[in-house]
């Protein structure tokens, strides 16, 4: 049964969104392994997308080096996450048509106005479904940087 939360390390949590910043007007993008809904690496990634100010493709080396421990069983595919530089923290018709992984939590990240809103869903059949998502203030979790 998949978890009904997502749990995601504080300093990976603000990782993520350095990144999202750093990247903007571009979409940011990454994936974070774990097990049972709790992030234990964060990996971002680089986006490889022609049109990367309203897209997102993860770059395919690099979703191959993040998923290792994922294809030897070891961890989960736990979220996608990517942003939205100016639009709102939710799917777009395009994020939903391209959620293949229903397992996985995707995580929207939206630049559009400050502070930041990050919202999280499941998405399969093309059903959005919102998920809840919480930070923990431990130091636990990788952040790896494949950009």
């Amino acid at each position: 049964m998949a978890a009904k939360t997502l749990i995601i390390p504080r300093h990976l949590f603000d990782r993520m969104l350095a990144q999202c910043r750093a990247d903007w007007p571009k979409e940011a993008c990454g994936i974070m392994t774990g097990k049972n809904g709790v992030v234990r690496r964060a990996f971002a990634m680089r986006n490889v997308h022609p049109h990367p100010s309203s897209r997102y493709q993860i770059d395919m080396a690099d979703q191959h080096k993040a998923m290792q421990d994922v294809l030897l069983g070891r961890e989960e595919l736990v979220a996608i996450y990517h942003s939205h530089p100016t639009t709102a923290a939710y799917p777009s018709q395009t994020d939903v048509a391209m959620a293949h992984y229903q397992e996985a939590f995707y995580v929207i990240v939206s630049l559009a106005k400050e502070p930041a809103d990050v919202q999280a869903f499941r998405i399969a059949g093309g059903q959005i479904e919102r998920s809840n998502l919480k930070t923990q203030d431990q130091q636990q979790g990788e952040w790896i940087d494949l950009r």
